[in-house]
Protein backbone atom coordinates (compact mmCIF):
# COMPACT_ATOMS: atom_id res chain seq x y z
CA UNK A 1 0.00 0.00 0.00
CA UNK A 2 1.44 3.41 -0.79
CA UNK A 3 0.30 6.23 1.19
CA UNK A 4 1.12 9.94 0.51
CA UNK A 5 4.26 10.96 3.16
CA UNK A 6 2.40 14.00 3.58
CA UNK A 7 -0.43 12.27 4.58
CA UNK A 8 1.72 9.92 6.87
CA UNK A 9 3.42 12.87 8.72
CA UNK A 10 0.02 14.56 9.60
CA UNK A 11 -1.11 11.27 10.84
CA UNK A 12 1.90 10.49 12.66
CA UNK A 13 2.05 13.97 14.13
CA UNK A 14 -1.91 13.72 15.45
CA UNK A 15 -1.23 10.76 16.79
CA UNK A 16 1.98 11.80 18.85
CA UNK A 17 0.34 14.62 20.35
CA UNK A 18 -3.28 12.65 20.75
CA UNK A 19 -1.13 10.00 22.83
CA UNK A 20 1.83 12.31 24.64
CA UNK A 21 4.20 10.55 23.32
CA UNK A 22 5.85 13.83 21.37
CA UNK A 23 9.13 13.34 23.48
CA UNK A 24 9.44 9.62 22.48
CA UNK A 25 10.91 8.26 19.07
CA UNK A 26 8.72 5.40 17.44
CA UNK A 27 7.34 3.79 14.23
CA UNK A 28 4.09 4.01 12.83
CA UNK A 29 3.39 1.74 10.28
CA UNK A 30 0.07 2.14 8.03
CA UNK A 31 -1.92 -1.22 8.28
CA UNK A 32 -4.88 -0.28 6.35
CA UNK A 33 -6.35 2.27 4.35
CA UNK A 34 -9.83 3.47 2.55
CA UNK A 35 -11.71 6.45 1.74
CA UNK A 36 -15.16 6.66 3.62
CA UNK A 37 -17.73 9.88 2.95
CA UNK A 38 -16.31 12.78 3.21
CA UNK A 39 -12.99 11.41 3.96
CA UNK A 40 -10.51 8.66 5.05
CA UNK A 41 -9.81 6.41 7.87
CA UNK A 42 -6.67 4.38 8.61
CA UNK A 43 -5.45 2.27 10.79
CA UNK A 44 -2.01 2.82 12.39
CA UNK A 45 0.14 0.44 14.45
CA UNK A 46 2.48 2.30 16.45
CA UNK A 47 5.48 0.75 18.11
CA UNK A 48 9.21 1.92 20.30
CA UNK A 49 12.41 0.69 18.48
CA UNK A 50 12.84 -2.26 19.78
CA UNK A 51 9.29 -3.64 18.10
CA UNK A 52 7.23 -3.45 21.46
CA UNK A 53 3.37 -2.13 20.16
CA UNK A 54 2.71 0.58 22.12
CA UNK A 55 -0.74 1.37 20.71
CA UNK A 56 -2.70 0.31 17.51
CA UNK A 57 -5.35 3.52 16.90
CA UNK A 58 -8.16 4.14 14.17
CA UNK A 59 -8.31 7.62 12.70
CA UNK A 60 -11.06 8.81 10.80
CA UNK A 61 -10.44 12.33 9.10
CA UNK A 62 -13.72 14.01 8.31
CA UNK A 63 -12.85 16.41 5.55
CA UNK A 64 -16.11 18.26 5.71
CA UNK A 65 -16.17 19.09 9.09
CA UNK A 66 -12.37 19.12 9.53
CA UNK A 67 -11.71 16.80 12.45
CA UNK A 68 -9.74 13.61 13.15
CA UNK A 69 -11.52 10.79 15.45
CA UNK A 70 -8.97 9.04 16.88
CA UNK A 71 -9.64 5.54 18.53
CA UNK A 72 -6.73 3.93 20.21
CA UNK A 73 -6.60 0.09 21.97
CA UNK A 74 -4.04 -2.38 22.64
CA UNK A 75 -5.33 -5.17 21.60
CA UNK A 76 -4.83 -5.74 16.91
CA UNK A 77 -8.07 -8.26 16.86
CA UNK A 78 -9.98 -5.12 18.76
CA UNK A 79 -8.21 -2.50 16.18
CA UNK A 80 -9.45 -4.48 13.27
CA UNK A 81 -12.67 -4.98 14.49
CA UNK A 82 -13.25 -1.11 15.23
CA UNK A 83 -11.63 -0.27 11.74
CA UNK A 84 -14.08 -2.28 10.28
CA UNK A 85 -17.08 -0.62 12.30
CA UNK A 86 -15.81 3.11 11.22
CA UNK A 87 -17.43 4.89 8.15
Amino acid sequence: MVVDFSFYRRVMEFLARYLGLGDRVFRMEVLRYDEVLNGVKVLVRISNLSGNVVKYCVVRFDNALSKAEPKCVDDENQAWKTYQETY
